[in-house]
């Protein structure tokens, strides 16, 4: 992409899309690796028996030595929270998961887990409840139904496995939300399945409706066994569920969580919108670093054709872009994290922050 092309009619300036002065709110992938194979996931054959698919997974990780040389404790001054989540992996799949939850937390950094819950030993999850109990930090598990219901989606998970280590986490005192993703094959659960969490004492149940359908009304798969399947939508939305139970929805969209920017700042103009995109990274002040390393402006936009012609504009060569290859800290602040992008959503560039971000293409969420 030549610089002409990302160069905005407007005369308004660009503005850099992370704030050095804001406190950071990073999202980690902590690895490709995943026991599960979740059939709507990124890294699923779905068609070849839920099995990873090889030509995205490569089996990487981001380690406690790449974390300890990029998150110090100087630089965790700097960090609100990190997210350990991404587009294909489970954080728990990363040999050091646990370790880096014990550097971050040490340091004073809230994390966000997510994951589905069903690895590791008991006595890690009491472990890891001790050191998310430090920051006020919270796990989310995602389980998408009961026994019966919750391996059909969460392919190759062990329900059973996933509430012992539940209880073990929680017993440690640390804060927990269950996440649940409705479709028809698990709808008629979700009292009970709230009501369990409730009895267990997680701190709040989160209905999901997904996006991943798209325009169709089903998802074909095949599972492990061979036996073919179809996901459906579900007759009622999160919103709906709300409602029948008298619980309104506490966040909608995750980017209304946080108290609101004061006027005339950098944050309050990304929330108003540049271009009609309300990008949610610039606005919440959260680079993406993905587990091969890349620094990215979100998980939507990373390794796209997008991304690539943005950081072809630097001039730099793509390793530049990595903390194997370069501090963390100057990746953030250089193009095309300083200008570029705004200058591209000026210019009617970057479809995927048009489509995500200007359109609002996202999970739609109910607090029960």
């Amino acid at each position: 992409m030549s610089m002409e092309s990302v160069q905005p009619e407007s005369t308004v300036l660009a503005e850099a899309m992370f704030d050095p002065a804001r406190p950071y709110d990073f999202h980690l992938e902590l690895t490709d690796k995943c026991n599960a194979g979740c059939p709507m996931c990124g890294r699923t054959d779905a068609m070849n028996g839920c099995r990873p698919d090889p030509r995205k997974v490569r089996k990487i990780e981001l380690t406690l030595a790449d974390l300890r040389r990029h998150f110090t404790a100087d630089f965790c001054r700097q960090v609100g929270e990190v997210q350990l989540g991404g587009s294909l992996g489970d954080a728990l799949a990363a040999r050091d998961c646990l370790e880096i939850v014990e550097h971050l937390t040490a340091n004073g950094v809230r994390v966000v887990l997510s994951t589905n819950g069903s690895l590791r030993t008991q006595d890690w999850w009491r472990r890891l409840g001790q050191a998310m109990r430090r920051t006020g930090s919270v796990l989310e598990l995602h389980v998408d139904g009961l026994a019966d219901t919750n391996p059909l989606y969460r392919v190759n998970t062990d329900f059973a496995k996933i509430m012992e280590n539940a209880r073990a986490y929680l017993a440690a005192g640390a804060t927990a939300d269950w996440y649940y993703i409705l479709f028809r094959h698990n709808e008629h659960q979700v009292e009970e399945a709230r009501h369990l969490a409730r009895q267990m004492g997680f701190r709040d149940f989160v209905l999901i409706d997904t996006i991943r359908f798209g325009r169709t009304a089903r998802f074909d798969y095949v599972l492990p066994n061979g036996e073919r399947r179809s996901l459906e939508p579900p007759t009622r939305s999160a919103a709906d569920f709300g409602a029948t139970l008298r619980t309104a929805s506490k966040r909608p969209e995750e980017i209304e969580v946080r108290p609101a920017p004061p006027p005339g700042s950098k944050a309050a103009r990304a929330a108003s919108g540049i271009a009609g995109i309300r990008c949610k990274a610039q606005a919440l002040n959260r680079p993406y670093i993905a587990a091969d390393g890349y620094v990215s402006a979100c998980c939507w936009v990373e390794h796209s054709a997008d991304e690539r012609d943005l950081r072809a504009a630097t001039g730099r060569p793509e390793t530049d872009f990595s903390i194997h290859h370069r501090p963390l800290v100057e990746i953030l602040h250089d193009e095309p994290f300083a200008s570029f992008y705004e200058q591209a959503w000026q210019s009617g560039a970057q479809p995927i922050c048009r489509r995500k971000c200007g359109q609002g293409l996202r999970n739609r969420r109910a607090r029960l």
